[in-house]
């Protein structure tokens, strides 16, 4: 525990570390202003203004065809078991003042969108976090006078993880949850109805956000404690993300199985799909076939996502951590 309060009040007089727990705060709330104000109601100028738009349209040479082709052949478009034929190829492809308005305020899309582009936002300031914290050792050399203090290299290397990561944690699970907050306080002002339980699901999408952040944060904190070098570990990370995608699709024949990007979106989403190339048998002359093993898209689910960050995490902690008890330090 001292060592621990060590790290942390380390951690509070790093400015730059400050700025980015700052930042994993204040990111996803700016995305939820920025959301907010995409999604506000139209002004009664705006939606009279999408009215005649939609009149406008109504009136193009395509529309009209298309309507009267659904009425002469409704089997073809909206099926004869409708009474009013007429009136539901009209429905069906007369535009309407919404399509020329903004996005309609819907939550449980938001987690499929700037939801998730907000927790990777947090995840992406989260690896900064970790480098940061501790390259500032490596590179004014403070390392070596630190183990005057405590020879016992494993308790070093164990506060400052922990220092880093809880914080992270902690602040990329405040800034995600004022996320969700601000989204639902402008549905309800805006007098739009939040379905029971789509708040929980879009905080539960924060929450594991948070923690893939935290991670993020023990990662670039492992990563760097294993190169003791900032500029390799950002290097690294950002070969991984321009070319990494590149090699695993070329030497995997499933991605899912070594992708770390697709089992962090399984785990902040919930499960997620991806796509896969399909072998040359699964095509013929006249057809393809999309079941099975020649299927294109694939599922990957929470718990595989999980399962694959168990087991990446210890090895890539436990050689930063063997590597800084063996190697020398100066």
């Amino acid at each position: 525990m001292r060592l621990l309060r060590v790290e942390l009040t380390r951690l509070r007089w790093r400015r730059a570390v400050l700025l980015l727990l700052a930042a994993t705060v204040l990111v996803p709330v700016v995305l939820a202003i920025v959301k907010v104000a995409e999604l506000a109601p139209p002004s009664p100028d705006a939606y009279e203004q999408a009215v005649a738009a939609a009149e406008r349209e109504a009136q193009q040479p395509y529309v009209q065809d298309s309507i009267e082709d659904c009425i002469a052949n409704p089997d073809d478009y909206v099926g004869t078991a409708i009474e009013d034929v007429e009136g539901a190829c009209r429905d069906s492809y007369a535009p309407v003042p919404e399509q020329f308005l903004p996005s309609s305020l819907d939550l449980a899309y938001e987690r499929e969108d700037s939801g998730y582009v907000a927790a990777v936002f947090v995840g992406m300031i989260a690896i900064l976090i970790g480098t940061t914290f501790v390259g500032h050792d490596w590179n004014t050399g403070s390392m070596g006078n630190q183990l005057l203090f405590e020879s016992r290299r494993l308790r070093v290397w164990g506060a400052k993880a922990v220092a880093v990561t809880a914080a992270t944690g902690v602040a990329a699970a405040v800034g995600l949850s004022a996320f969700w907050f601000v989204l639902a306080a402008r549905f309800q002002l805006a007098g739009v109805h939040v379905p029971d339980g789509a708040l929980l699901a879009g905080l539960e999408q924060g929450w594991r956000g948070a923690g893939v952040a935290a991670l993020a944060a023990l990662a670039g904190f492992a990563i760097t404690m294993l190169s003791r070098s900032t500029v390799f570990t950002l290097g690294l990370l950002l070969g991984i993300a321009v070319a990494g995608g590149l090699l695993i699709s070329f030497f995997a024949d499933d991605p899912g199985w070594v992708d770390p990007t697709v089992n962090v979106s399984a785990v902040i989403q919930d499960g997620t799909t991806y796509y896969v190339d399909v072998p040359e048998s699964c095509y013929s002359d006249t057809s393809y076939d999309d079941t099975g093993d020649c299927a294109s898209e694939r599922r990957r689910s929470l718990g595989q996502g999980l399962g694959y960050l168990a087991i990446l995490t210890p090895v890539v902690v436990g050689a930063s951590a063997v590597s800084y008890r063996r190697r020398d330090v100066p």
